[in-house]
C-alpha cells in the first residue's frame, strides 16, 4: 500500500534521508521513531508528496512519485488523513464546523456532512463539545478533534505526526485508544514520535530513523 524503494531526499547539499527503504501494508499501525531531526517529519512528507525525493520511489496506493501530477494531489490527500502536533484548527470556527469543513471542500451534500460530522464527533468523544470553539478546549480534545477531521473523508491511512507531544497522561491514552480503533477498523496508522515510553506502552511495529537512515526494525513479540 505505501512503500519508500531507496529513497534519498538532499537540502541545501545536507542529506535528510539517505537509502530508506521499507514497506507498510494496508491496514498496519507503524510507529517512526528517532531523536528530533532523524527525518520522520520528512517521511511523513513524501507519503503526502509534499516533498519528492531526489532518488528512489515513493508508492502510497495507485500512486508514485513519479508519475503523480499536481491535479491528482487533491485526489490523493483525500485518502490520506493527517494528525498534526500543532493542531491546525480553525481558531473561528466551532468543533463542528472544524470537522464539517474537511467534507464540504469535496463538495458532499448538507445531509451527508451532518450525518458523518456527529459520528465522528461521537467516535472522539466530542458530541458535547460541537459547538465550542478551539480555544476553550484542552490539548487532548484539540487533538481528538484534528483526528475526527482527519477521518472525514474515510481514508486508508491516518498520518500522525507525534500527535501526543503536548498532551498529558490522560490525553495521551485517550489519543491512543482512538488511533487502535481506528486501526481496528482497517485504516492503516503511521505514528511519527520520539516518545520511547509511549512506543514501549503500545507495541506496534517500529521503524527507526538516525540521522536520515534506516536503523533497525522491531514488530511486538
Amino acid at each position: 500500500m505505501i512503500e519508500l524503494q531507496h529513497v534519498w531526499v538532499e537540502r541545501q547539499g545536507r542529506t535528510i534521508l539517505a537509502d530508506v527503504d521499507f514497506e507498510i501494508a494496508r491496514g498496519e499501525f507503524v510507529y517512526l521513531v528517532g531523536p528530533t531531526g532523524a527525518g520522520k517529519t520528512t517521511v511523513l512528507q513524501l507519503i503526502l508528496f509534499e516533498e519528492r525525493p531526489n532518488r528512489g520511489m515513493v508508492f502510497v496506493g495507485e500512486f508514485d512519485s513519479q508519475t503523480l501530477r499536481e491535479q491528482d494531489l487533491p485526489s490523493l490527500r483525500r485518502k490520506v488523513g493527517v494528525a498534526f502536533q500543532d493542531f491546525r484548527l480553525l481558531r473561528d470556527r466551532t468543533v463542528y464546523e472544524n470537522v464539517a469543513f474537511a467534507l464540504e471542500v469535496t463538495g458532499a451534500p448538507h445531509a451527508k456532512v451532518k450525518r458523518r460530522t456527529l459520528a465522528l464527533l461521537s467516535n472522539v468523544d466530542l458530541m458535547h463539545k460541537r459547538a465550542s470553539y478551539p480555544d476553550v478546549l484542552s490539548g487532548g480534545e484539540q487533538q481528538r478533534v484534528v483526528i475526527a477531521r482527519a477521518l472525514a473523508n474515510d481514508p486508508f491511512v491516518l498520518l500522525a505526526d507525534e500527535p501526543t507531544a503536548n498532551l498529558d497522561p490522560e490525553g495521551t491514552d485517550r489519543v491512543m485508544e482512538i488511533f487502535s480503533e481506528v486501526n481496528a477498523r482497517g485504516t492503516a496508522v503511521i505514528m511519527a514520535t520520539h516518545d520511547a515510553a509511549l512506543v514501549t506502552r503500545y507495541r506496534r511495529r517500529t521503524i527507526s530513523l538516525v540521522d536520515g537512515r534506516l536503523q533497525a526494525e522491531r514488530k511486538p513479540a
